[in-house]
């Protein structure tokens, strides 16, 4: 029996060889294929998720022998370079993901969310500094606390290329940083969902009804699309064009898609703004519900005649924008002039908009259009209006941002003779390719690149890529970690881990709740958000609203950028 078991040892290292590529793989399939089947599995509703294979890599490197034949057993600049390009593609993904309605989002309630994020996090930051003068930790330490108790595998990743900057031949990130990452790493998952249990219980809230009160306000603010049939009683705007109606020439809000005159009472014809109207003549006209009521005083009555019903060539049909040449303003298209075609409504997102003429239209918009069906196969053809062309991803773009993304984060923000700091301040493999993500994927287009990517792509890089860089952390810190846990110390950096993680989330999140009266929904996205964490998904056993998602995704973007920065910062500053 030993011998068999000597003979499989012997043949299985000549088939793969210790520090071999082959060897390397096979053990990071291993663990990512064990962690993802751990993560999945569920407790009262509860998952590890996608950190489980962290763990099980920390497992895995843990049980392994450290050298076969004074050989090193796996190839650590392999696994290192796996890390790295992991987080590259993670940060990308998300920042394409959330880019275009990004500004958007800040715009409309991002200065107090971002405000309160960022509070959070440099209320973490100088935690970790405290400890480093109070306790007598090393910042090395001190910083994987910072990352590993909010969850930031990025900060992580910028902290450890700060340490090498400093000196490529220290090891204390294999010794201190990794380790107190992982041991900080499950409270960090488990301690905002524990901030919003706690925010729930103390201000005795019921997420049903935060999520209708939301509901309530956004109709408020955004207003769904109506149609209206309006008949023209006022004989004042008889003989103006659509574009010279008070209501309509300054409105881009409304937009009158069918015109049916009272000396033709059988034609229905598409109307534009250079379309004459006469008393008795019906207008069907697109926008939100007050806008139109408002129009409809201004012009007469609404009519018990739908023209959307009459028997005519004219009908209606979406169509999918996937012609990058298409890319332009409502205006730039014309289409009504060169086409016959009217647009009246674009779906983005699952948000409908009205027309308006400087209205850009962007590559996987579907737009609602006017016309007799020849035109509108025109427009269809000049459109695109290719279904699988949304799911075909484009690499070339792809590959385009990642090497501006990673240019852009290697260069020197601030040289060392301005900070007086012993390396260079730089934005880094996080912060560089999700800015410019971000800000391409905002932009659109830029010539014949189109940098929208399908969801179901973006999805698989930002996966693939956090599986790829947290299956690298567990190889590496996993011997270290057990060895830690196992020590008093290992109990003593899991407290510190869990002070990082509730002391900020606590105080900001009173300070929300008590003085900016923040709606729950939101302020579970943001505890979230600030922490980048996945626990974010807890707030659907609470409730089906998008609003945690939408906060979520307003504070993400900044806070992983200031958290990678400030993960650098203490250690340029503070070693």
């Amino acid at each position: 029996m030993i011998f068999c078991l000597a003979s499989i040892h012997d043949w299985f290292f000549q088939v793969f060889p210790p520090q071999s590529v082959a060897l390397t793989m096979l053990i990071v399939s291993v663990a990512g294929a064990a962690g993802l089947a751990l993560g999945s599995l569920k407790f009262k509703g509860i998952s590890l998720g996608i950190p489980g294979v962290m763990f099980t890599a920390m497992a895995v490197a843990a049980g392994l022998p450290r050298e076969i034949e004074g050989k090193p057993l796996l190839d650590e600049p392999s696994i290192t370079m796996l890390r790295d390009f992991g987080l590259i593609l993670f940060v990308y993904a998300v920042g394409v993901q959330v880019g275009p309605g990004f500004l958007a989002s800040l715009r409309k309630r991002g200065l107090p969310l971002v405000s309160m994020a960022a509070a959070i996090v440099l209320l973490g930051a100088g935690i970790c500094v405290g400890f480093t003068y109070l306790l007598g930790i090393n910042i090395e330490t001190a910083v994987g606390l910072f990352a590993g108790g909010t969850t930031n595998a990025p900060a992580l990743g910028s902290a450890v290329e700060a340490i090498k900057s400093v000196d490529p031949t220290l090891t204390t990130a294999n010794d201190f940083t990794l380790p107190s990452f992982a041991i900080a790493y499950p409270f960090g998952l488990v301690g905002v969902i524990v901030a919003m249990i706690f925010f729930r219980m103390l201000f005795r809230v019921d997420p049903q009804q935060q999520t209708e009160l939301l509901e309530a306000t956004s109709r408020m603010e955004r207003p769904s699309i109506c149609t209206m049939n309006i008949v023209v009683r006022n004989p004042n705007v008889a003989g103006l064009q659509l574009s010279q109606i008070p209501g309509l020439a300054r409105n881009p809000s409304v937009i009158v898609s069918r015109i049916n005159h009272k000396t033709s009472p059988d034609t229905v014809e598409i109307a534009g703004p250079e379309s004459v109207v006469q008393l008795g003549d019906i207008l069907l006209a697109v926008g939100p519900a007050a806008e139109l009521s408002q129009l409809r005083i201004t012009l007469g009555e609404e009519s018990a005649t739908d023209l959307r019903t009459l028997t005519t060539n004219i009908t209606t049909r979406q169509i999918l924008v996937t012609q990058p040449a298409a890319a332009k303003t409502l205006a730039e298209l014309n289409l009504r002039a060169r086409l016959g075609v009217t647009v009246t409504r674009i779906s983005r997102t699952d948000i409908e908009f009205t027309a308006a003429p400087d209205f850009r239209v962007q590559f996987g918009d579907r737009v609602l259009v006017v016309g007799e069906p020849t035109a509108l196969d025109a427009a269809a053809r000049e459109l695109g209006n290719s279904v699988r062309a949304l799911d075909v991803p484009r690499l070339l773009p792809i590959f385009l941002g990642l090497l501006i993304g990673v240019s852009l984060g290697s260069l020197p923000m601030l040289p060392t003779t301005l900070t007086g700091l012993p390396a260079p301040v730089k934005l880094g493999l996080a912060s560089g390719p999700l800015i410019v993500a971000i800000i391409l994927a905002r932009t659109g287009r830029i010539g014949p690149i189109v940098w929208f990517m399908p969801h179901s792509a973006s999805a698989l890089l930002r996966e693939f890529g956090i599986v790829l860089f947290l299956i690298a952390v567990g190889l590496l810190a996993g011997d270290a970690f057990f060895k830690t846990l196992c020590h008093p110390v290992g109990l003593y950096w899991l407290g510190l881990g869990a002070i990082v993680t509730l002391i900020p989330l606590l105080l900001v999140g009173l300070i929300a709740r008590l003085f900016f009266k923040t709606n729950y929904l939101h302020l579970c996205g943001l505890l979230a958000g600030s922490m980048t964490s996945p626990s974010l998904v807890f707030t659907q056993t609470m409730t089906h609203s998008e609003a945690p998602a939408i906060a979520f995704a307003t504070v993400y973007p900044l806070t992983m950028i200031l958290r990678v920065l400030v993960a650098q910062l203490l250690v340029l500053i503070f070693r």
